[in-house]
């Protein structure tokens, strides 16, 4: 028999027991055949008559501005998704596999920073979409999670029902900032606005909202008000106390991470103002042009570390200088962030400032004009360690020029999705990012796999945009199934795979620890890779060299609809020892 979350051929015959069998237990269980007066109550509330719980998710994706919904349809939602057959401003992108919807939702967050929206069963579905949530919880994306239930009376009971879990709600506390349960139309609306405000307030995070099977046609009390976004007053005095720390730095540094995003001209302002260099890991690359003769590249940003009096931290976590680099006891770190456990998370006396990155760094502009010290220009320094910077990086061939001609390729706006993959790992040290939001990446929870689904995802929300993702062999197969999606959906999404036939990096890191001939279970053996995408009805060429992408690429993006170009590559040089540079 199909499996009842896809719906296949039994599933007109089986539909009934299923219902009957999710529904054991209750104190009122829905009878197996519903009386006519059943019927026009339902064909009312198709008809926007009642209100049901089912009506009002909707109007909670609705209140968010969600207007695509990236889902995979199952029997625990089933009077949800007829609810959403009525919305038809909400288009509905039905998956292959949870884990597409949650890293699709993942990318439509990201490109836009407003709301983006996924919806799968309890149990499997949901754990299923668990990788795409943590990656959301450390990509800095408002998600919302909109998640089955088994029935209400079997909460908890671990009865084996179809989709059960012991406590689903301590899975997805570890991965959103907010997790709330309708347990009854009676607290429908109290539980989606307190989603739905928690969702666009404070810190970008994903947002779980749990609705059981019995709960979604309940009659819903109450009604839904526009989402109110909350965010920490800025404490002036705070604000005065950094200002006066920055003003008086002798060798200001900035570094900005995805927090930053939006704070990209405040943050140039600052930098100007103070002559401060300003770098980034992965996650606040763009917030700072590459082509800006403030800008300071990873390893830059390393030299100058240690002769940085003042370090101002933008919207990060500052895991990188703190755990890698070090503090020295003479130096001050100044924070700004939204999230006050990151003021000073490793104990380095930090000043710390909280609130909202934009908002803060307008205040300390207006802020140092009292304050601020004479500092000499440092064009010339750090040109200097600019180029000293590209001759180090020059043996990262052919990535380095492989990413040259994506750059030659891509407008200032386009956009790039990393997979965790070595040209896309060079990228952070060697490619010109020219504006916010063109460099998407999982953050901190290094997601191997989540590229083609995460790319499809930032491509959807940004159909005016051009997008590329890079991606390798070995990751390429974790959601490659969903080019199905992109092609039945339309979505113009160009996936770059580079092909070295392997888990390269743990290759690469068998041989250095434990010598040439001990690699183990790091060969891949691939499809024919033009034939895959082919299949699916993608358009899909091959690329020989740096000198062939640019065309290849140039076809790809001009091309309405999904594509593909795939690169043979072998013995990539490893960039590493130049991004984790320790202390």
């Amino acid at each position: 028999m199909a499996h009842p979350r896809c719906g296949g051929p039994h599933r007109n015959r089986g539909t009934r027991r299923t219902r009957q069998h999710l529904h054991r237990g209750l104190r009122r269980p829905r009878p197996p055949d519903r009386p006519p007066q059943d019927m026009a109550a339902a064909a009312e509330d198709r008809a926007g008559g009642a209100a049901t719980v089912a009506r009002l998710s909707v109007e909670a994706l609705r209140a968010l501005g969600v207007d695509t919904l990236f889902c995979l349809p199952g029997v625990q939602n089933d009077d949800f998704f007829d609810a959403l057959v009525d919305a038809r401003d909400i288009r509905p992108v039905v998956t292959r596999h949870e884990q597409g919807a949650a890293y699709m939702a993942l990318g439509a967050a990201q490109v836009t920073a407003r709301p983006a929206a996924l919806c799968v069963v309890p149990g499997p579905g949901m754990l299923n979409a668990a990788a795409g949530l943590t990656s959301a919880y450390w990509g800095n994306a408002r998600v919302l999670a909109l998640i089955g239930a088994v029935p209400s009376g079997l909460r908890g009971l671990s009865t084996g029902i179809l989709h059960d879990l012991p406590d689903p709600a301590a899975v997805l506390r570890q991965l959103t900032k907010h997790t709330g349960y309708v347990g009854g139309g009676i607290e429908a609306a109290s539980v989606w606005q307190q989603a739905i405000d928690a969702l666009i307030s404070g810190v970008p995070r994903p947002v779980a909202v749990e609705v059981p099977v019995d709960v979604w046609s309940q009659p819903a009390d109450g009604v839904l008000e526009a989402p109110r976004a909350t965010k920490p007053a800025i404490d002036t005095d705070r604000i005065e106390q950094a200002a006066r720390v920055l003003g008086q730095a002798r060798r200001p540094l900035i570094v900005v991470g995805g927090g930053a995003q939006d704070a990209s001209e405040p943050v140039r302002q600052l930098a100007e103002m103070l002559e401060a260099p300003v770098y980034a890991r992965h996650m606040g690359l763009g917030v700072m042009d590459t082509r800006h003769r403030l800008h300071a590249y990873l390893t830059v940003g390393r030299d100058l570390w240690p002769t940085s009096d003042v370090v101002l931290g933008v919207g990060t976590r500052m895991e990188f200088p703190n755990v890698e680099w070090g503090v020295d006891p003479a130096q001050t770190i100044v924070q700004v962030n939204i999230d006050a456990d990151e003021l000073d998370r490793y104990g380095a006396g930090t000043v710390g400032v909280h609130g909202d990155a934009a908002e803060a760094c307008r205040l300390l502009i207006d802020a140092l004009g009292r304050h601020n010290r004479r500092r000499d220009d440092r064009t010339g320094e750090i040109a200097g360690l600019r180029a000293r910077h590209l001759e180090r990086i020059a043996y990262l061939e052919p990535q380095l020029s492989y990413l040259r001609a994506i750059r030659s390729v891509l407008p200032d706006d386009g956009i790039i999705v990393e997979d965790m993959t070595q040209v896309a790992f060079v990228a952070h040290i060697g490619y010109e990012h020219r504006r916010p939001r063109t460099f998407l990446s999982t953050g901190g929870a290094g997601t191997l796999g989540a590229g083609v689904a995460h790319g499809m995802g930032a491509a959807a929300a940004a159909p005016d945009r051009a997008q590329v993702t890079i991606t390798g062999d070995g990751g390429m197969l974790f959601t490659a199934t969903e080019l199905a999606t992109a092609v039945q959906h339309g979505i113009n999404t160009t996936v770059l795979l580079f092909d070295n036939a392997g888990y390269a990096n743990v290759q690469r890191l068998q041989r250095q620890r434990f010598g040439p001939d001990r690699t183990i279970a790091s060969a891949l053996r691939n499809p024919d890779w033009v034939a895959f995408g082919e299949s699916f009805g993608v358009r899909t060429e091959r690329a020989g060299s740096p000198d062939d992408l640019p065309q290849a690429l140039e076809g790809s993006l001009a091309h309405p609809g999904p594509s593909m170009v795939v690169v043979d590559t072998a013995d990539e040089p490893d960039p590493w020892p130049l991004m984790r540079l320790r202390r």
